[in-house]
């Protein structure tokens, strides 16, 4: 299977799943989830998988694509209310009007809600519990990233510590719960380690390139070409642990992709 195989079945999944969500609250649930997000963190999963057991038996199990739908409705409830006034105040996220905008910001927030709540529906289907709650605790690390990012940075420190739980946190238990559900045998521990530190990297490139992109966040404070600097660096560090897991190219790859954003 390959990754855009699995990101259509995740897609299908997630139609599923939203499928019986009716009203105005199911509509905007609909609409926050699909049309246009790059699946990133459910393809964490998919890499997590393949990097330490890339054969068929393992990508046909179940959790895989469950755990990669949990971590896409978590990713879209955490953007509802990011863009909503009292946090970001965006009026467009992913070339069209946001939530609140076009739903109102009491429908935002109870969509934000359900979304999380569906997420935890699905996540008590996992099998594989040390997966389930490696996600679990990546969305509560989340939240607390957020709340850092609302109190304001005014360090380089603190905007690497606050990017580490934003963002970092759900891409990092999207990758190592690929890894725990394909993971077996010797070397267990240290394969989690390096497929741990390998998203770490690609986390915080993947918000460095962001921040370069809009001109925002630690670019702002210390510059683009700094934060260019630290971009480079973190995407070679993300491939050079990459060559110690089972799919270095495709890993590779990954971390190029996501690199090449901000060119």
């Amino acid at each position: 299977m390959t990754v855009n195989e699995f990101i259509e079945k995740v897609e299908c999944g997630l139609q599923s799943a939203l499928s019986d969500c009716g009203g105005l609250t199911g509509e905007a649930m609909k609409y926050a989830v699909t049309g246009g997000g790059k699946r990133v963190r459910p393809m964490c999963v998919y890499y997590g998988a393949t990097a330490v057991a890339g054969d068929a038996d393992v990508l046909r199990s179940e959790d895989l694509p469950l755990l990669a739908e949990v971590v896409e409705l978590i990713h879209s409830y955490s953007l509802v209310h990011d863009d909503m006034p009292e946090m970001d105040n965006d009026d467009y996220r992913r070339g069209k009007l946001s939530v609140h905008k076009k739903f109102g910001a009491a429908t935002a927030l109870l969509v934000g809600d359900a979304l999380l709540t569906l997420a935890s529906s699905l996540l008590l289907k996992c099998k594989n519990r040390e997966a389930a709650a490696v996600i679990s605790d990546a969305a509560l690390d989340m939240v607390f990233g957020q709340s850092a990012e609302l109190a304001g940075c005014k360090s380089e420190k603190e905007y690497l510590e606050m990017y580490s739980k934003k963002t970092g946190a759900l891409i990092r238990g999207a990758f190592v719960a690929g890894v725990i559900c394909a993971c077996a045998g010797e070397n267990y521990e240290a394969k989690i380690a390096y497929a741990s530190e390998f998203a770490e990297r690609l986390g915080l490139a993947f918000q460095l390139a962001d921040d370069l992109l809009d001109g925002d966040g630690i670019a702002a404070l210390i510059g683009k070409a700094r934060t260019r600097e630290m971009l480079d660096r973190e995407t070679s560090a993300a491939i050079d642990v990459a060559k110690k897991l089972g799919n270095c190219d495709e890993l590779i790859g990954f971390a190029k992709r996501l690199w090449r954003r901000e060119r």
